[in-house]
């Protein structure tokens, strides 16, 4: 099995104090989530669950809890909220009908489109403040960030 690489203290603490410096940025002046939420009239927890839904299709309550970091009985209510604003359902699994997974429906895929398009519609504002070639070094960073502590063990 290969060796883990040693990070030096240095870099580590340029890590932490950029990561401290950038997440207010991101939430005030990139992507401003609270909008988002009282538009489309859902908290963050189920916005999260309608896209990851969206992205990865059917999961079972087990993954989105492990996957959003939220309790398990914290996710039930979560989920019987969406069930009941029409925008999932629970489906038996058809190779193994011990295991129940949470599907979207066509109103959660319409809800989740709108909500996309509010992203992007904050997303094109940015344009015109920023420089092209920083908006894709932007765009590059975003994707790099995302694979690392998609594949990380954090």
């Amino acid at each position: 099995m290969p060796r883990k690489k040693s990070v030096n203290k240095e870099t580590v603490e340029t890590v932490a104090n950029t990561t401290f410096e950038v997440l207010p940025l991101l939430r005030k002046k990139l992507l401003r989530m609270d909008v988002v939420q009282a538009e489309h009239n859902l908290p963050m927890s189920h916005v999260q669950v309608l896209a990851m839904l969206g992205d990865l299709g059917a999961m079972s309550v087990s993954e989105i809890s492990r996957r959003l970091g939220i309790a398990k009985p914290n996710i039930t209510p979560l989920i019987d909220r969406l069930i009941a604003e029409g925008y999932v359902e629970r489906r038996r699994d058809t190779t193994d009908r011990r295991v129940v997974n949470v599907v979207l429906l066509p109103a959660g895929q319409e809800k989740l489109a709108g909500i996309r398009e509010t992203i992007v519609r904050q997303v094109m504002r940015w344009t015109g403040n920023i420089p092209e070639k920083d908006f894709f070094e932007l765009e590059h960073a975003l994707r790099v960030i995302s694979s690392v502590l998609s594949s990380a063990q954090v």
